[in-house]
């Protein structure tokens, strides 16, 4: 009978010791977050973490949120107010996002500041003409000649265009192209039997100038140029026939212009993989020393990025190249017009 008291005892001092531990165990679906851990820190011993909450203020705070672990089933609740979601793991977009700053639609490639574009255009131009001059010794006029029909050049011509341009401002930029142009034909004209005509013609297509991008946006850009141009022309006409007397001619036209123009690009569509498809196109009005000319190029580019700001693109539409001059002692004016593609690099 003295020792059943004691049993007692000893039983309720043991559920006394065990019934904290089996409420924590319920709990451990918390995590522990320190707010502050410098002063959690600076607490290396359970006695003087005591004092140190008892002394000063500056007690860290901490914070117990609920958290789903293994063998834990995860909390349903079709309430807001509910914060408990489970731990999973996160997997990108295929697509990588477009900036926000341009929003989500489209972004249209640009040149930034200090860098360069150079570009290769092939132009395959349907070639039209007309030529007439003064003879210095008779002052007599010759009639217009047709390039084709009259001269015998070729009616469809390869021609290359190289340009290169240098951003050195955030809205400002320079350029140069040249386009090089060169015939050699021998005809005989229909209407003179037995007279053999060799036509050669040498032209130098080139323009030095400044542009300037008042509107410049994630998605488009307007841009306006002005350029000296300069305009180098030599015909040679060789004549002869079954006589032993041949005949040379030579006209040659050196012009020197001001082209002012606008270029205009909006972007139409921007790819998963950052390829941009844009609209492309500029108009350019020429001037000056008696003559007017017209260069228009309409068409579209696409964009590959080549990291690090750098883009590579491909070009292509139809150009419009037309000069007319306004004199009576010397005419030669030429069109060019067909479709164009171009391979550029900006870096």
């Amino acid at each position: 009978m003295r020792r059943r008291p004691r049993t007692l005892l000893v039983c309720l001092v043991f559920l006394y010791v065990m019934c904290p531990q089996i409420a924590a165990s319920d709990d451990n679906d918390v995590l522990h977050v320190v707010v502050n851990p410098s002063l959690h820190q600076t607490q290396t011993s359970p006695f003087n973490s005591t004092r140190q909450a008892v002394f000063d203020t500056s007690v860290d705070e901490r914070v117990f949120q609920s958290a789903s672990a293994g063998g834990v089933p995860w909390r349903l609740s079709g309430k807001a107010s509910n914060p408990y979601r489970p731990i999973t793991k996160c997997k990108g977009d295929v697509c990588t996002p477009v900036p926000a700053v341009c929003g989500p639609s489209c972004l249209l490639p640009q040149r930034r500041w200090r860098q360069w574009e150079l570009s290769v255009q092939t132009f395959y131009a349907r070639v039209r003409g007309k030529l007439s001059w003064t003879d210095p010794s008779t002052g007599f006029v010759h009639p217009d000649l047709d390039f084709n029909d009259g001269l015998g050049l070729p009616s469809h011509k390869w021609l290359m265009e190289y340009s290169v341009r240098h951003q050195f401002r955030p809205h400002w930029s320079c350029f140069y192209s040249i386009m090089p142009i060169e015939m050699d034909e021998t005809f005989q004209h229909p209407s003179f039997p037995g007279i053999v005509l060799r036509t050669k013609w040498e032209h130098v297509y080139q323009r030095v100038g400044i542009m300037y991008q008042p509107i410049v946006t994630c998605n488009a850009s307007v841009s306006i140029y002005g350029t000296w141009l300069f305009m180098d022309q030599k015909f040679r006409l060789n004549s002869g026939s079954h006589c032993p007397t041949r005949s040379t001619t030579t006209v040659d036209r050196t012009r020197h212009m001001i082209m002012s123009g606008i270029e205009f690009q909006k972007c139409i569509r921007t790819l998963c993989n950052g390829g941009t498809l844009s609209c492309d196109s500029k108009v350019g009005l020429g001037y000056l020393d008696g003559t007017f000319g017209l260069d228009v190029q309409a068409g579209f580019r696409f964009s590959v990025p080549m990291n690090c700001g750098r883009w590579g693109y491909a070009r292509g539409g139809y150009r419009l190249i037309d000069f007319r001059e306004d004199r009576t002692d010397l005419r030669m004016d030429h069109t060019l017009e067909g479709w164009f593609g171009e391979l550029g690099l900006i870096f």
